[in-house]
């Protein structure tokens, strides 16, 4: 495709796209904006239903312990003031139903339930008798009974006395002087209450007049007569309630009416009576399902564009009226509630939802979103005149794109020369435009890629010398690793495979090397009686070490045991030096132990250590001579005696050059305690452990600087 076209195609695109996604977000935007407006408000409508099912359960709490504070055993005498305190939860209670554990005695107030035929079960026994039945009438706009402050004071304080009468660790006294409080507070509460019940019945009358007079003077109006004054009515008599006895038909519809209150606001609504301080009764408020969802739900006075509903745990569902039940259904609702699903993506609607925790109803309220179509409609509307505005600013693209690729088949040629490899390409600038910048870049870059030809051409050549360098070391190293490996491997040949064993004498040995190939010695002579033991020291390590240790085992072979250790140390000397081994040397001492006499001779290496037994003290046996290979061929000897128990330590160097993390040596006085500490061990073996876990202490476990080696004799 050619540049002009490409340039129109972008022009296109670009313009149509992000009118295109300007347009689509101002209608998903402004619709996602009215949708929340719509759920908040029914967020707001499921808030107010949630709040009207909790100010239910508190308002009938708050009657119901009223009415237990109240009411005493012999219910019927307290009827008036149940109804009377009972009035605000009318439009929800039809009734109280009162059981006696134990059945009353005739009622001596008002009309009360007739006694039981048969003689009352002992106290101790708990009996229900016969439900009671309290009816409330309906009162739909009279004044409110409001509870006064001395009557919720009267009521915290018989609560408070009935629960304190639970404690069982109460005297008898004590029991009594609490029930007695209990009965006055419960008699200055009927006596507030019939206060409170006259003031009461003064107002509802005053209010049934008014209501009487507003009628009278409607139906005068209506028939076109003068209103006439007002007569002075005598109030109507109101009816006196009473306790009556329940009817089958309401014990078989009471458990059905229960559990559809359980499931409404989650549980029931009773309160005991008690009779100084024991529980001798319970009161049941019959509640009204219709009317406490009628009252949840909201009456016909609200908006009616949303349609509030509950569905119970079992499913059933309640709206305000057949209509809206139909509508719900419709969609879907109640099934994807009752499933458990999302009601977020219904067409058209938005549907708030919550759920009661203390009785599982869920409440929701289901709004329609109106103005969805003038959305619509308004976005075509706008895409479509920009649509139009894109094709009148395409018209002047064409030319725009003419001139802009007039020089770039010149570009474009100049770059597939270079591209195949022709280096020396250099293309004609004739514009000051990016065109122009471009082929001078080009330009810049053929140079810079000839040069950069040439230096990788030097350096690959150069990689792969360094490469065939380091092979060639690779091989090398290798080739000294096996070497080093073989000549530590035969150095190590060299030392006794394994300690000898003497009658009277017990021997141990240590050594660790610096290096590969170590320059310490070691070697034992056993020609009964006498113990031969001879340790050495080469100059330096690796190879060279490894030869002069090789040179020394191979004199020390020939060694019988009955010549002197100098004699031998200078018959050594000799046949080293006409061997002419350059500046490699070797300090050796020779020790023969024969019975209780240690014959020693030294050619340059650290002092003999001797261990005295009987009197715990270290005893430094040095002499100075020249190491095997110098100039030096006179080598002193030293017999020493030695008692049972003593032991001798013969070491290299090492042991006491040893150095620590701060770059300190052990030193010989280091080594010489260390020597009379270890001495205490029981065995030689033992003393060989106490060295060498002295040696670690001091260095650590890494190579030693310098070859370590130990021989250790004990005399039996």
């Amino acid at each position: 495709m050619r540049i002009r076209t490409q340039l129109i195609l972008a022009a296109f695109v670009l313009a149509v796209v992000p009118l295109a996604a300007i347009v689509t977000y101002s209608y998903h935007s402004s619709r996602r904006a009215l949708e929340s407006a719509y759920r908040r408000e029914a967020e707001r409508l499921t808030r107010q239903m949630d709040r009207r099912l909790v100010a239910i359960r508190a308002e009938l709490d708050q009657r119901m312990t009223f009415v237990s504070a109240l009411a005493q055993d012999n219910t019927a005498a307290d009827v008036g003031n149940i109804v009377t305190v009972m009035s605000d939860a009318s439009a929800l209670v039809d009734a109280l139903e009162y059981k006696p554990l134990i059945p009353p005695s005739p009622p001596d107030v008002e009309a009360a339930v007739a006694p039981p035929a048969e003689p009352a079960p002992p106290a101790e026994v708990a009996v229900r008798a016969d439900p009671v039945v309290i009816d409330l009438p309906p009162v739909p706009e009279f004044p409110r009974y409001v509870i006064s402050e001395d009557e919720q004071e009267l009521v915290a304080e018989i609560g408070r006395l009935a629960a304190e009468l639970q404690n069982p660790e109460l005297t008898p006294d004590e029991r009594e002087d609490l029930r007695q409080e209990l009965e006055a507070a419960k008699t200055e509460l009927r006596e507030v209450v019939e206060a409170n019940r006259g003031e009461f019945r003064k107002q509802m009358a005053e209010a049934e007049a008014a209501m009487r007079e507003r009628e009278r003077i409607l139906q005068q109006r209506r028939s076109g007569a003068p209103v006439a004054p007002a007569a002075v009515v005598a109030p109507a008599p109101r009816p006196r309630h009473q306790a009556r006895e329940a009817t089958p038909r309401e014990l078989a519809n009471s458990d059905a009416r229960a559990k559809k209150t359980a499931l409404l606001l989650g549980r029931h609504f009773e309160a005991p009576v008690r009779k100084q301080g024991e529980v001798v009764g319970q009161l049941t408020a019959r509640i009204s399902p219709e009317h406490v969802i009628r009252r949840v739900l909201g009456g016909a006075t609200e908006d009616r564009s949303e349609v509030p509903f509950a569905l119970d745990r079992e499913g059933t569902l309640y709206t305000r009226n057949d209509d809206e039940r139909a509508q719900l259904e419709n969609l879907g609702i109640p099934q994807r509630v009752r499933n458990g699903q999302s009601v977020k993506n219904i067409e058209g609607w938005i549907v708030s939802t919550s759920v009661d925790p203390q009785s599982g109803l869920k409440i929701g309220v289901a709004r329609p979103v109106d103005n969805l179509d003038d959305l619509r409609n308004t976005a075509a509307r706008n895409f479509g005149l920009g649509i139009g505005l894109i094709a009148l600013a395409l018209v002047g693209i064409v030319p725009l794109s003419n001139h802009l690729t007039r020089d770039v088949k010149l570009v474009t040629e100049g770059a597939e020369r270079i591209a195949h490899g022709d280096l020396m390409t250099r293309l004609p600038v004739k514009t000051k435009n990016e065109l122009g910048q471009l082929a001078r870049a080009f330009n810049r870059m053929a140079e810079d890629l000839s040069i950069q030809q040439q230096l990788l051409v030097e350096q690959e050549r150069t990689r792969k010398e360094q490469e065939l360098q380091q092979r060639l070391l690779a091989v090398d190293n290798e080739r000294k690793t096996i070497e080093l490996e073989d000549a530590r491997r035969f150095q190590l040949s060299m030392l006794p495979k394994e300690v000898p064993r003497h009658e009277a004498y017990d021997v141990a040995v240590f050594t660790r090397t610096a290096t590969e190939v170590g320059g310490d010695y070691y070697d034992f002579h056993v020609a009964a009686p006498k113990l031969s033991v001879t340790i050495g020291d080469a100059t330096g390590h690796g190879a060279k070490a490894g030869t002069m240790v090789t040179v020394v085992k191979t004199l020390f072979a020939g060694y019988d045991g009955e010549t002197a250790p100098a004699v031998f140390l200078a018959d050594a000397a000799e046949k080293i030096k006409r061997m002419d081994l350059g500046r490699m040397a070797m300090a050796l001492s020779l020790g023969r132990f024969d019975g209780k006499t240690l014959t020693l001779s030294s050619a340059g290496m650290p002092p003999v250590l001797i261990h005295r037994a009987g009197t715990a003290e270290v005893e430094e046996l040095a002499l100075s001579a020249t190491p095997l290979g110098t100039y030096g061929s006179d080598y002193p000897q030293a017999d020493v005696t030695l008692a049972s128990g003593d032991t001798v330590l013969f070491l290299t160097d090492g042991f006491p050059e040893l150095m620590n993390h701060a770059g300190q040596q052990l030193g010989y006085t280091g080594a010489l305690d260390a020597f009379a500490s270890a001495a205490a061990a029981p065995t030689a073996d033992g003393v060989i452990a106490a060295l060498a876990e002295t040696a670690r202490g001091w260095h650590g476990d890494a190579p030693p600087n310098d070859d370590v080696t130990f021989v250790v004799v004990r005399v039996a």
